[in-house]
């Protein structure tokens, strides 16, 4: 056996060879995000 077949992966690297997680997670932050600064700017408009 050779040594890169006993090494194991790190897990940060498992993460980012998952290219459709990271899309949706990328997807997801901007939408709560923009949701989040949308809602603070309605909430921030005077009543009057």
């Amino acid at each position: 056996m050779s040594d890169q077949q006993t090494e194991e992966i790190p897990v940060m690297q498992r993460l980012y060879n998952r290219v459709w997680l990271l899309a949706i997670a990328g997807i997801l932050f901007f939408f709560v995000t923009y949701l989040g600064w949308g809602l603070i700017d309605i909430l921030s408009v005077p009543a009057r």
